[in-house]
């Protein structure tokens, strides 16, 4: 079977989406890293320079195409699976085996993944899109160049609280996905053994499913009320 006819299987499509999963996972802890430089008091020059370093760095701008082809490869493809799940069980059960063989997140896939592919264009129109293409004034931090002020921009935004609402309706979002999403990654390459999944539970529910949505949704809120 070529490559290309496998990756049009059911199997196929579980791989890419467990593979493109892990792959965003990775992302988001170095942009929760870099995103906590919100809340230092030193007038923007730590997240503008580091705005700066991942705005213009050649090889995390690669690494940065690759991750929004990933997002939309990760949707598209997890999109399929549900439909043609849907399509050859066009009958719902009188009393849903979901109970029994499925957990209640893996149920809402679909719905949570959906609400987080929204919250990212939005959040890509209100910051990337900005920061590339848009008129952003500059602060001079005594360095060789004036930086983008993407630090100020990001301060006014959350102080909007529709905002602010949408970004934690986002992680909440995100929390649901990743406890679901991270063990299923796991299991979909058949690296699921008896003497390491309780390490991959803690790590998908405690780390992915809530610290890090809590960490991301933390940094508008503690903006707004400041």
């Amino acid at each position: 079977m070529k490559w290309s006819q496998f990756f049009n299987t059911s199997i196929g499509k579980k791989l890419l989406v467990g593979a493109t999963g892990l792959f965003l996972c990775s992302f988001i802890i170095v942009h929760l890293a870099g995103n906590f430089q919100l809340l230092y008091n030193d007038g923007g020059k730590a997240f503008n320079t580091y705005a700066a370093f991942m705005g213009h760095n050649e090889l995390i701008q690669l690494i940065a195409w690759g991750l929004k082809i990933a997002i939309l490869l990760h949707a598209f493809i997890a999109l399929q699976l549900t439909f043609r799940n849907r399509a050859a069980r066009p009958v719902k059960y009188a009393v849903n085996p979901g109970n029994q063989t499925s957990s209640w997140f893996s149920r809402q896939m679909a719905i949570m993944g959906s609400i987080l592919l929204i919250f990212i264009v939005i959040h890509l129109a209100n910051f990337w899109w900005k920061f590339h293409f848009g008129e952003i004034p500059t602060q001079n931090y005594g360095g060789e160049e004036p930086l983008k002020d993407l630090y100020t921009v990001v301060q006014v935004a959350f102080k909007e609280l529709w905002i602010v609402v949408l970004y934690v309706i986002g992680m909440i979002a995100l929390s649901f996905h990743l406890i679901h999403g991270f063990k299923s990654a796991f299991q979909t390459f058949g690296l699921n053994h008896v003497k390491y999944n309780g390490l991959i539970s803690f790590v998908g529910v405690w780390l992915f499913g809530i610290l890090i949505p809590v960490g991301f949704a933390i940094i508008p809120v503690v903006i707004y009320f400041k």
